[in-house]
Order: structure tokens, then sequence, then C-alpha cells
């Protein structure tokens, strides 16, 4: 039976595994992406390419726009160019499902970035921060910050249905009381209220507009599931006069999120890096290429929570992320 988790990244193995029958065939790779509306699902594109030209192998990749049915064609187009392995940021878990069935139809193996897809689905592993310990490091974080005292929170999320999205929300909920319990034997948490951000800057603006409107003054927590969507509702408390008064959590560790950390704006982030991420994914490819076909159902990049205390290990000002 196969594991669920593994927390460690795959050894890199020789790129002259990539060699088949023929000499000169090279390995044709298809990434999936669900969207370029964002800096995190850009650097995903961008890293994917630095590191298929490293590892020596061909890469396609197609942008579905934030629409099912066009990454669906997007694949099935990919299909049809011969790609040798389908790397799928799915747009939706069933969705997903349908994709990993039209690649394993055609005997094409699926590797799942970023993105969760349901334990049945037909494929090679799922690559991704550890998103339940990431959030419980997060959620842990917030209750240092805030002491014995109430948390009013909001929640911004990406999209209905995500399955990420709800790990990293849950989880960090589970944190905060999980470390209210330990240290002060009772629960403060209150979430007022979510909102949807769409995985971008102006989405989480939006959402954050409108949460204000709602539930005002109340608000002492803002949770994001996405640093570029907490950097939208950072821009709007400061347009309210209010981000004084509330700590802002995120997800993703994007430079731009680091900064507004270095700043005081964001209390706490962890790292989503799709630079690891996508070296990662090769990294399978190349294992699986040499013969090795049972993988775990997760392989996870390191777990890292960054705050003001360690932020400028992590910050790199040239990075695409």
């Amino acid at each position: 039976m196969k594991k669920l988790v593994w927390g460690v990244t795959l050894a890199l193995v020789s790129v002259t595994a990539t060699v088949t029958a023929h000499a000169d065939d090279k390995v044709k790779v298809g990434f999936a992406n669900r969207t370029l509306n964002g800096a995190f699902f850009n650097g995903l594109t961008e890293y994917m390419k630095i590191h298929a030209k490293d590892h020596g192998y061909e890469l396609i990749t197609t942008d579905a726009r934030g629409d099912l049915n066009k990454q669906i064609s997007d694949v099935e187009d990919m299909l049809a160019q011969g790609i040798n392995y389908l790397v799928l940021n799915p747009q939706d878990p069933e969705a997903g499902q349908r994709i990993a069935q039209i690649a394993k139809s055609k005997n094409v193996p699926v590797i799942v970035l970023d993105s969760d897809i349901s334990l049945d689905a037909p494929v090679v592993t799922r690559v991704q921060a550890n998103n339940a310990k990431n959030n419980i490091l997060i959620g842990e974080y917030a209750v240092d910050q805030f002491g014995d005292k109430p948390l009013n929170c909001v929640v911004i999320s990406g999209n209905q249905g995500n399955l990420v999205g709800e790990a990293r929300r849950t989880n960090f909920f589970r944190g905060v009381m999980e470390a209210q319990l330990r240290k002060y034997n009772h629960t403060q948490v209150n979430i007022l209220s979510q909102g949807w951000g769409n995985w971008d800057q102006q989405g989480g603006l939006k959402a954050m507009e409108d949460l204000i409107v709602a539930h005002g003054d109340k608000i002492n927590c803002v949770y994001s599931e996405m640093d570029d969507m907490a950097l939208g509702a950072v821009l709007s408390l400061k347009a309210a006069n209010k981000l004084q008064g509330v700590k802002v959590f995120s997800h993703d560790g994007y430079k731009k999120g680091l900064e507004a950390v270095q700043r005081g704006d964001i209390q706490a982030t962890a790292s989503n890096n799709p630079d690891l991420l996508t070296n990662t994914v090769m990294d399978v490819i190349t294992k699986y290429q040499a013969g090795t076909k049972d993988f775990p159902d997760y392989v996870y990049i390191p777990s890292i929570l960054i705050n003001k205390d360690n932020v400028s290990k992590f910050y790199n000002k040239d990075s695409i992320f």
C-alpha cells in the first residue's frame, strides 16, 4: 500500500536516464496550467521552462485561463502532439479526474502540480507544499501574536471547491485552536465571514472591501489562502485606515508577500516555492523514466514558516516569484 505522504524532495537522477529506446529521442512534457493570472501561476510556468531545459526535456505549456473546459481541450491537444508525460495543475478536482482518465487512456503518466485531486485519480503522484503542516504552523504563530485574546477572522479564499484552499484554511484554524488549547485551555476564534478572491491581488482587494463593509471594526484577523490575495487585502485595509488594528496571515512565500512581511503588513506566510515545486516534478519524471513506478500519493517540498524573524533568509529581489 502506498504511503500518503513523502516529506522530502526526490533525489535527482542523472539526465542520462531520460534516454529511451533511441538515443536521439527527447522526452516531451506537457504542462497544463490552470491560469497565468497571478504571480504564482506565472512562476510555475516560467520555472517549468527552466527546469525542463536543465533536464533536457522538451516542454509544451498551456494556459486554461481559469476555464475547466479549455483545460480539457488543452490537454487533448497536447496528447495529440505526442507528449510522454502530462503535468497538470487542475482547474477543478472533477475536471482533473476526467483529464487524468483521458491521459491514462493514451498511456501518458500524469503528475499533479500544486492543486489537489482525488486519491482515486490515476496519477503518478501530487507535488505540493505540505498545506496542512504549513498552515498549522501559521495558525500557531497567529496565537503567539494575539496571546490570550479573541481572533475575529475573515477568510479570503481562492475559488469554491478547491481542495488546496480548503486544506489551507482548515489547517490554519486547526493550528489556532490547538495552540490556544495548549496555552490557555480554551479557544477564542470567531470566523466572521469568507470572501472569494479568485487567486489574484485584485480579487483579494475586492473581497476585503466587501468584508470591511459587512464587518467593519469587528475584524482583527485576516487569513488569506494566497499571498497575492493577501496583498490586495492589505491595500483595502490601508485604504480604509484599518490595517493598524488587523493582523494578516497568508501562504506562498511570494517575494512581494515577503516584502510585506518585512514591512509588517503581513505577519506570516509559508513557502510554496514554484522553483522547488517544478524542479521536484522534473525529478519525479526522471525517476519514472529510470524505472521507478511506485510513488507516494504526495511528494512535498519542505515546510517553512516565514515571519519577520527569518524573512531575510528567504527574500530574493531577483526571484521570478
